[in-house]
């Protein structure tokens, strides 16, 4: 869409709309004090370490330092543009968005890789059809059983076994060339002039995002060879721990069905799919990430996870619990199908049919089964250091579900394995869990009043509380400092005297999205200024007179250690000095 989104307007939503509940609508949040928590959705953990909050509408995580605005949430988490998530945004505000002229330089970037890879999707379909290969990738899916219907609803191509199908096809200029590199579609081999395609004679599966937009690929081999699959490298438009095969096209049934199926593989995701069991998704060959746990979880309260039924399986299926302990809130429900020896969902649901597959999801391995087998397996509960091994692997568990009836049964469950009396086992793992998460929340404070110091505590309470900005009117005469932070807290004073009406740090760090200075005005935001009390303002007042009277100080400094000093910067310098910066009978060395 063009056309460039009036700043008003972004000011105007990010007002409007209240991020607590643009998060809580796609993570779990949980009260914490006046702020809300979560595992961070932006990378994996089992402790809580990402908050919100309301009175700043801002988040940040203090593992990863990922944060930001609403906007920001939905750019990052949806993997939106910045005109998209302020579309979603005001979409769940009920307001249309205006444009005006002009547009968005980082906007262009994005939309076109994602053009281009639609270009290669169907690059890749024509090959499978008219191709002068074409005839062994429509030979592997007649083996495979993939009929024509699955191959158009999964959108499936064949790159052709070239080294420059893409990079002489849809590359041919330099623009589009760019693109493939930056989308890892066309590759260049260190210390080599050429470029060569990344995907050569293999069946191509387009991995989309919940848009139904192209954004990266799968390729399955032939014939003998390894990898026997890749996927396109990580990148702007692509995040492997985020992405799920097959989610796009199910949407619609796993909404209807209230449950979604894990699998491992492509094919399984195709051949289900044929036979009506089309809630299935796959990982993109890793593990199960909280991620991906998130996103299923915001579409359907049940989850079951089906592997082999091998040792692989086994540790694979564990690995999907530990993800899922964080979002395990009430009402959620998760299972693990676990297979018959030789047999993948495709032979199985052959050999079973529709019902029998889906009675064996029905009667999964509950998570609490799951848990408690593999707890007792190789303890020895007859024995009171058994006993307690079984209660120290617990307690690991324990620490990472959220609170809720539960966690609460599990505790319950643990202490009639052991024998233990409930509201003494709860105590002592109650006490562990917050000796081992206080350090979570490691801000930094301030001990020292030292020059730079006194610029940050300045800026952060500025960022946090932009109307007590207004009652600062001498601030120019700091434009002249050599200070990167200085001309920052400048730059800031600045902006909230030209918007005066700006009352969060959301929509004061909103005006500074476009500017260079916005990654550095983030931190702010969350930095512990130290200021205590009603009379922010005075505060303020008084630390920018501290900062003034530094720079004088500074500025002196530089003028006395003028070997041969000027009329002029003589008479700056007794200025500087009749300002009150310094007695003048002093020097500085």
């Amino acid at each position: 869409m063009a056309g460039r989104i009036p700043e008003n307007f972004v000011k105007d939503l990010i007002q409007r709309v209240d991020i607590v509940q643009i998060i809580e609508s796609r993570i779990a949040l949980t009260k914490a004090g006046r702020e809300y928590k979560a595992c961070c959705p932006f990378h994996d953990e089992k402790t809580p370490s990402f908050y919100v909050n309301p009175d700043k509408q801002f988040y940040h995580c203090f593992g990863c330092k990922k944060s930001g605005t609403a906007i920001s949430f939905l750019m990052d988490y949806e993997h939106l543009i910045f005109t998209d998530a302020v579309e979603e945004l005001a979409k769940f505000a009920g307001i249309e968005v205006p444009y005006e002229g002009g547009t968005f330089r980082q906007d262009s970037d994005f939309a076109q890789m994602l053009e281009i890879m639609k270009k290669a999707s169907a690059a890749y379909q024509h090959e499978l059809h008219y191709g002068q290969d074409a005839q062994a990738p429509q030979a592997y899916m007649e083996s495979r059983n993939i009929n024509s219907d699955t191959e158009r609803k999964y959108g499936l191509g064949y790159a052709p076994n070239s080294w420059e199908f893409l990079a002489r096809g849809i590359g041919k200029k330099k623009e589009q060339h760019n693109l493939l590199v930056k989308t890892g579609m066309i590759m260049q081999p260190k210390g080599k002039k050429r470029f060569y395609d990344r995907f050569r004679d293999r069946l191509m599966f387009p991995i989309l995002d919940r848009r139904g937009r192209v954004i990266a690929f799968g390729g399955r081999i032939l014939d003998k060879g390894e990898p026997k699959y890749m996927n396109s490298p990580e990148m702007p438009l692509f995040k492997k721990g985020n992405e799920l095969f097959g989610l796009y096209q199910a949407l619609g049934s796993i909404r209807k069905n209230q449950r979604v199926l894990v699998v491992e593989g492509y094919t399984d995701v195709l051949s289900l799919s044929q036979y009506g069991v089309d809630y299935a998704v796959a990982t993109l060959g890793t593990a199960t990430t909280s991620n991906h746990i998130r996103t299923l979880f915001r579409l359907a309260p049940e989850i079951s996870f089906c592997f082999d039924g091998d040792e692989a399986g086994s540790n694979a299926a564990w690995k999907a619990l530990e993800a899922v302990l964080p979002m395990m809130q009430d009402g959620k429900v998760v299972s693990f199908v676990f297979l018959p020896h030789g047999h993948d969902p495709d032979s199985l649901i052959r050999d079973e049919g529709v019902h029998g597959f889906e009675q064996r999801i029905t009667e999964g391995e509950s998570i609490e089964n799951v848990i408690f087998d593999r707890l007792q397996a190789n303890t020895n509960l007859s024995r009171m250091d058994g006993k307690a091994k079984l209660v120290e692997e617990f307690r690991k568990i324990f620490m990472s579900l959220p609170e809720g009836a539960f966690r609460e049964l599990m505790a319950a469950e643990v202490a009639n394995i052991t024998k233990m009396e409930k509201n003494s086992l709860l105590e002592q793992l109650n006490r562990v869990e917050q000796s081992s998460t206080s350090h979570k929340r490691n801000i930094p404070t301030i001990d020292v009043e030292s020059p730079n110091l006194i610029v940050h505590r300045a800026l952060a309470l500025l960022v946090q509380n932009p109307q007590i900005g207004l009652s600062v009117q001498n601030w120019k005469q700091l434009v002249q400092s050599k200070d990167e932070t200085v001309l920052l807290l400048v730059d800031v004073l600045e902006e909230v005297h030209l918007n005066p009406d700006i009352e969060s740090s959301a929509v004061l760090v909103e005006h500074f999205r476009n500017d260079p200075q916005y990654d550095n005005l983030l931190p702010f935001v969350h930095f512990e200024h130290g200021f205590l009390g009603d009379d922010l303002e005075n505060q303020l007042l008084g630390s920018i007179s501290k900062i003034e009277y530094v720079e004088r100080l500074k500025e002196i400094k530089r003028f006395i250690d003028l070997k041969n000093p000027s009329k002029e910067q003589n008479e700056q310098l007794l200025q500087l000095t009749a300002q009150g910066a310094i007695d003048s009978s002093r020097t500085i060395h």
